[in-house]
């Protein structure tokens, strides 16, 4: 939420801001495209393969293991809204930010963790988080 609320005074502040890198070239927007889309795609693989690992150790050790997880999904979730920022800040194109936003939004639901997912994890790993 703080990320629209920098676009919102930077965009106030600076009107009309079109970017500190002034006109981006389309190739740059797309390397920011991919890697957003990268990371959307790979934080599924990141977490199976975090949790994935055999369940050695006492309960400590399994609950340490999915809060670790649970903040690192988190972080790559982030990912998107970060490079929609940063986009902004260069090109001054606030609808790829807020595109990006959205999409940060939606992989923080979806991978937000739940109990009834850790509690299934912690019986039976092979059926995921």
């Amino acid at each position: 939420m703080l990320y629209a609320v920098a676009v919102a005074i930077v965009s106030i502040t600076q009107a009309p801001f079109e970017g500190f890198a002034g006109q981006m070239q389309p190739a740059g927007r797309v390397a920011f495209w991919a890697a957003a889309a990268l990371v959307s795609g790979l934080i599924g693989t990141v977490r199976r393969t975090l949790l994935g690992r055999s369940l050695a150790g006492d309960e400590e050790a399994r609950a340490r293991r999915l809060v670790s997880t649970s903040i690192t999904i988190a972080a790559l979730a982030e990912v998107p809204v970060i490079l929609g920022l940063v986009l902004f800040m260069l090109s001054g194109m606030r609808g790829d930010f807020y595109v990006l936003f959205a999409l940060s939004l939606v992989l923080e639901a979806v991978y937000f963790p739940r109990l009834e997912g850790w509690r299934q994890w912690a019986t039976e790993p092979a059926l995921g988080c």
